[in-house]
């Protein structure tokens, strides 16, 4: 009879110090090499259906799987036919407060479309659109640099392998500004590709990669992803660019616009936006998309402070004199950024 073949799937859980092992991180770390864990998927998961929790053996619910690593638990739990995926704790790391898990798999299952893109991709939009950031030019220039040197990788100098480990350092540092599905794609397939490599000098990075794509390497920038936002959104360059041409576009018509965008993603910055934000991490939606949405709702809270001032110029006693539209712009803005940036000290708690 001819014998069964086994894959081995190993995943990265996160996000121990939320949990159930938060209080004693130290003391499991001291005893976790070796023992039982179980993964099963939570699709009541409010910020990520495809979620995957992780159980330790004493039934406690430490972490998730890691955001890129998400595909091959799925495809090991389709293979397995089972509801969840029994294995063992077999690496730890205790810098980045993750563990990995293995489990061994008969077959591979297809998971062809994890985060499905398209309800995305049919929205319309017709409003203004933001100029990219220096930081969005930035990473354009440092995808297409770093899968260029890759395609070096068999004749590079020891000068070029540090010059290209310092240039992914510099990527991972930018790349966190980008919540597009579009970078978290990339990401993974350099991920993949690097892995290919099976250069050990590489290692490293991909370690560094899987933090700063997974949930984890969000939560140690400690809210530096939305402070940067508002600076973006009060920036007057950004103002500028919105309202220039803003009697071309109908208010009114935008707004229907971003109550038509999926999963009610305007309505969530409308009733709570540190929900909005903490959604924007799992959602997957592709670059073009996304960054109109954020147009539209920037040219909506812009022009309707823009009118409001204009407004309270009309009304102003004779002699007080027209106040500064940029004043009450940015702090339109600003003031709505700065529920977002204060909210970003409490996302770390959320869910994966």
């Amino acid at each position: 009879m001819k014998s069964k073949v086994m894959y081995t799937c190993s995943l990265h859980i996160v996000a121990l110090p939320y949990y159930e092992v938060g209080e004693c991180l130290g003391d499991f770390f001291a005893e976790a090499d070796g023992r039982a864990m179980t993964l099963r998927p939570e699709p009541t998961n409010d910020y990520d259906a495809q979620a995957i929790q992780a159980f330790d053996w004493q039934g406690r619910h430490v972490g998730y799987v890691a955001s890129p690593d998400l595909l091959e638990a799925w495809q090991a739990l389709r293979g397995s036919g089972r509801h969840s995926l029994r294995g063992k704790i077999c690496d730890l790391n205790v810098e980045h407060k993750c563990i990995v898990f293995e489990c061994k798999v008969e077959t591979i299952g297809d998971v062809p479309n994890l985060y499905p893109e398209m309800p995305f991709l049919e929205w319309h939009y017709s409003g203004p659109v933001m100029k990219p950031t220096k930081e969005m030019v930035k990473l354009e220039y440092m995808m297409d640099e770093i899968s260029e040197r890759l395609d070096e990788h068999d004749s590079w100098t020891v000068e070029e392998r540090d010059d290209f480990i310092k240039l992914v350092g510099r990527f991972c540092e930018v790349t966190k500004y980008d919540l597009s599905g579009d970078m978290a794609d990339y990401r993974r397939r350099l991920i993949l590709r690097m892995l290919a490599l099976k250069d050990a000098d590489l290692m490293p990075l991909v370690e560094e990669l899987k933090m700063a794509y997974g949930r984890t390497g969000r939560e140690s920038h400690e809210g530096d992803v939305l402070n940067y936002w508002m600076k973006v959104l009060s920036d007057s360059a950004v103002t500028r660019t919105l309202l220039k041409n803003r009697r071309k576009f109908d208010i009114d018509v935008v707004r229907r616009e971003l109550q038509q965008f999926p999963e009610s993603m305007y309505e969530e910055w409308l009733d709570n936006r540190e929900h909005f934000v903490s959604k924007l991490l799992y959602m997957h939606i592709p670059r073009t998309p996304l960054w109109q949405l954020v147009s539209g709702i920037a040219f909506v809270e812009l022009s309707t402070a823009e009118i409001v001032s204009i407004s309270s110029a009309q009304k102003a006693p004779e002699g007080q004199g027209e106040p500064s539209r940029d004043v009450h712009v940015n702090v339109n803005i600003g003031t709505a950024a700065d529920v977002v940036a204060d909210g970003g000290r409490k996302i770390v708690n959320n869910k994966h």
